[in-house]
Parts: structure tokens; sequence; C-alpha cells
């Protein structure tokens, strides 16, 4: 069995990758996206959420509905912040309070047709411009 494969039919693994990173059906799969890993992988995730132990949220401004899942307690920051090509999903362990309403990070994770992108550069989050963040 492949990783994906291992993923999909042993719920656990993907658990244990949420507590460390949010992802995505996308991230989660990889290239092996569609079809039966996909359906079954929704199955159980649905039921993880039934049960408490995954949530899952809607990113505001995506089309289709795009949705990331994550666990607590977790050690990281999901922002999601307007832009003028819609909205922009961030991820991030440490941040800084710069003022009251600037947030900054020298190391953070895009998300960019639902893989995650690392960039290491500072980066300064408007609060004014920020829709969600869990």
């Amino acid at each position: 069995m492949s990783e994906i494969e291992d993923k999909v039919y042993n719920i656990e693994l993907v658990v244990a990758e949420l507590h460390e990173f949010p992802q995505t059906y996308e991230s989660l799969l990889r290239e092996q996206n569609k079809g039966t890993l996909h359906t079954i992988l929704s199955r159980k995730i649905n039921i993880l959420i039934n049960e408490g132990r995954v949530f899952k949220t809607a990113i505001p401004g995506t089309r289709f509905g795009k949705v990331i899942f994550y666990v607590y307690p977790k050690k990281y920051n999901i922002l999601v912040e307007t832009g003028r090509m819609g909205s922009q999903v961030y991820v991030f362990f440490e941040c800084e309070h710069i003022s009251k309403f600037y947030l900054k990070t020298n190391k953070y994770w895009l998300l960019n047709k639902g893989y995650w992108e690392m960039f290491e550069k500072e980066k300064i989050f408007f609060e004014g411009s920020i829709l969600l963040m869990i």
C-alpha cells in the first residue's frame, strides 16, 4: 500500500498529521485526490467530525466551498485574509503583535490550489483585512 492508501485506511494517521499541521482534501491525498480514495477519506473524516475529534471550517471567499481540517489542541495559527483576488489562507506557528492592528510573522505557509507553500520572509497582517483567525 502507498502512503496515501495507508492514511485512508488508517484514519489515525490523518489525525496525527492534523495535530502537526492543518490540511485540505488535496493536501491529504496529494495527486490522488479523486475517486474512491477521496470518497472513503471524506466519509471517515465526517465520522471524526461528528465525534468531535476533527474540526472542519469553510474558508470564506473561496469558490466551491474549500474547507480546511484541524484539531484541538493545535500548535499552529490559521489566518484567512481578504485580498484583491479572493481569500488567502496562511498558517504560522509564531506571531508578534506589533501594534493594536498589526500582526507580524517571519515564517508562514500559504495555501495555493489546495497545497501549502512555505515562505521564510517577514509578513505583516492588518487586522482589518483578516476574515478569520483560528
